[in-house]
């Protein structure tokens, strides 16, 4: 699975979380919004709105990496995935 590359880091899609882990659809995007309080954005995540991103979104839903329905996007990095991981709600 290739990471979708934003802004130079390396980030995965909720989709991608989703297939790596072998969860049912909305499964990585409920524990991010569990988790949001204590994640960073432009550390952890990145969010895309689809105003101003449209263009990159419809590329990414082409591409498969990110679920047809999405509107607006959020990218985890590294650092954010590890640290949901690490608050023990993945899995």
């Amino acid at each position: 699975m290739q990471p979708i590359d934003y802004q130079g880091m390396e980030t995965l899609s909720f989709r991608q979380i989703d297939s790596l882990n072998g969860l049912a659809k909305g499964t990585a995007f409920r524990l991010f919004k569990r988790c949001e309080s204590a994640l960073v954005e432009g550390r952890d995540y990145f969010y895309l709105p689809e105003s101003a991103h449209a263009a990159f979104i419809q590329t990414l839903k082409d591409q498969g990496s990110i679920y047809q329905t999405t509107r607006h996007l959020v990218l985890l990095t590294r650092a954010g995935y590890q640290r949901m991981q690490g608050m023990n709600v993945c899995g």
